[in-house]
């Protein structure tokens, strides 16, 4: 039996956030999907290779360099991804109006916010759709109200397999 392994780094801190090591900032969440990517095609099974399907909240403020990185058709080969998004997201697309990206980092009570036009991510997510096949959606809202463990208040999904 054949199966995949499902990511999501939504906890992951977004790009130039304030680190306590030499760095000083962090390269964000999107920097590690290569690595993840060649840690799925170094392993297989019986001459096939890993599936992998890497995910990332609406509201990640590194959201807009998730959605373009499958425009590199040589940046992560060996992994789908896929948009965590809520309804409030898509509440903001029909309205049209902006919504707002956040991350809190605990360690140093910085916090990260950005306002885009939810409309022009969805835009910029259904073109990239069109044009690479990806990134897929995940009505992350659905997934946590219709499931089998719904009715379990300490449950949550993190992500999803291929």
């Amino acid at each position: 039996m054949y199966s995949g392994a499902g990511l999501d780094i939504s906890n992951l801190r977004p790009k130039d956030s304030i680190v306590n090591n030499s760095a000083e900032k962090t390269s964000g969440a999107v920097s590690f999907m290569p690595l993840y990517s060649l840690t799925t095609e170094i392993i297989g099974q019986k001459s096939r290779r890993g599936a992998l399907m890497i995910s990332i909240d609406i509201n990640h403020p590194d959201i807009e360099e998730f959605i373009d990185i499958k425009n590199d058709l040589d940046a992560v080969t060996k992994a789908n991804i896929s948009l965590k998004i809520t309804d409030e997201f898509m509440a903001a697309v029909k309205n049209n109006t902006d919504f707002e990206l956040s991350f809190y980092v605990e360690d140093t009570g910085e916090e990260i916010k950005k306002k885009v036009n939810a409309r022009r991510i969805f835009n910029k997510i259904a073109y990239s759709n069109w044009n690479m096949a990806e990134p897929g959606v995940l009505f992350w809202d659905r997934i946590e109200d219709y499931n089998l463990l719904s009715n379990n208040e300490d449950f949550h999904y993190a992500g999803v397999n291929p």
